[in-house]
């Protein structure tokens, strides 16, 4: 049995940050919807069933939230790009990543301005 690369994703995490590059955007923090999968291989876990073998998805998110706060990028695509950058050099076992980001009050009358970039080894 030949077991493809798996994937771990983060739906829908909202948190606030400065990302924008009006005056009032690098001042005030505003809401981000992020979303993010990661693929690995799965089967050393799954066979023993340890998470020393895979991404603990819970630090993954605060590490995550963390380097986007403490960034503060002005636009949408550096976000991405920097984030999916940040997760590859700091999580050996992924493979590829996507990253996607939501400025929900971007544009009044529209759920949102997004940005999604995908990245492989």
């Amino acid at each position: 049995m030949v077991i493809d690369a798996g994937k771990i994703s983060l739906k829908d995490l909202q948190f606030n940050c400065i990302i924008g590059t009006l005056p009032y955007e690098r001042e005030n923090e505003q809401p981000v919807v992020l979303n993010l999968s990661i693929w690995l291989d799965f089967a050393q876990a799954a066979r023993n069933e340890d998470l020393a073998h895979s991404i603990d998805y819970a630090q993954l998110a605060e590490d995550v939230q963390q380097f986007i706060r403490m960034s503060q990028f002005q636009l949408e695509e550096t976000l991405v790009v920097e984030t999916a950058k940040h997760i590859l050099n700091n999580y050996p076992k992924a493979m590829m990543v996507e990253v996607s980001v939501r400025k929900p009050n971007a544009i009044p009358g529209c759920a949102g301005a997004e940005s999604t970039i995908r990245i492989r080894r």
